[in-house]
């Protein structure tokens, strides 16, 4: 017994201490998107044909046009922000990711899934739909999704995918698939926020449908603390390189 006291006792003395990391050992950036200068006027919303909007859920529709959405503040919506950390994968969701349709609208405008992910499209409508990606890189899908029915993508390379609806031509979304390991899209009023972030220095890649992409100014993160970005973006500003990754 004495022997066996002894033995255990110098394994847990030489066993390396697995200290799990911790919020103070870690930062944030909360940041905001905002539009400079004149703004444009607002798009004219989509004309939806009464026929065609037969089977869609009509309480869920909406006919705003939400390729550059601006608040009353100045936030700009939908734009993806991405940091790539040297070494470090985005982690890969277990489950798909839902990209629903509802109201013949795709709920999500922009949605971001890292690479690895599996998409899958709903149809939460009295209606068909039919899923069609205009990808590059990935698999396209051209696929008739029926009421209360699903489609599962794979996606496994970094790119941006337009997404359609032939039946209803105005539906359009976007999946951006990236491997970079952090990453948000602003909301409504242009925020973000990205967190787990080590203490450095980083530029925040972004990417809008109609501005293009583009880089942060450099900005400073400690460890334990959340560091404040504005980024201002207009159309004389606009990015180069257009919306392809």
């Amino acid at each position: 017994m004495f022997i066996l006291t002894l033995i255990s006792a110098a394994a847990a003395l030489s066993a390396p201490t697995i200290r799990p990391v911790t919020g103070d050992e870690v930062g944030s950036i909360s940041g905001k998107v905002v539009w400079e200068g004149d703004r444009p006027e607002p798009k004219p919303d989509h004309v939806m044909d009464e026929k065609a909007t037969t089977g869609c859920k009509h309480d869920s529709m909406s006919k705003k046009d939400e390729s550059l959405m601006i608040d009353a503040a100045g936030g700009v919506a939908n734009v993806v922000m991405t940091i790539e950390l040297a070494g470090v994968k985005p982690t890969v969701p277990t489950e798909p990711v839902e990209f629903d349709q509802e109201g013949c609208h795709f709920k999500t405008h922009v949605a971001v899934v890292p690479v690895g992910a599996t998409l899958r499209f709903l149809n939460n409508d009295d209606t068909n739909h039919n899923i069609h990606t205009y990808a590059k890189k990935n698999s396209a899908i051209n696929k008739n999704i029926a009421p209360a029915g699903n489609a599962d993508q794979l996606l496994d390379k970094a790119e941006v995918i337009d997404v359609k609806c032939d039946v209803h031509p105005w539906m359009k979304a976007y999946v951006v698939v990236t491997d970079a390991a952090k990453y948000a899209v602003t909301g409504a009023d242009g925020s973000f926020k990205i967190e787990g972030l080590p203490a450095g220095e980083y530029e925040i890649s972004w990417w809008h449908e109609e501005l293009g992409k583009g880089k942060t100014a450099k900005v400073t993160v400690a460890a334990g603390k959340d560091t404040t970005l504005e980024h201002k973006v207009s159309a004389e500003k606009k990015a180069g390189g257009g919306r392809r990754r």
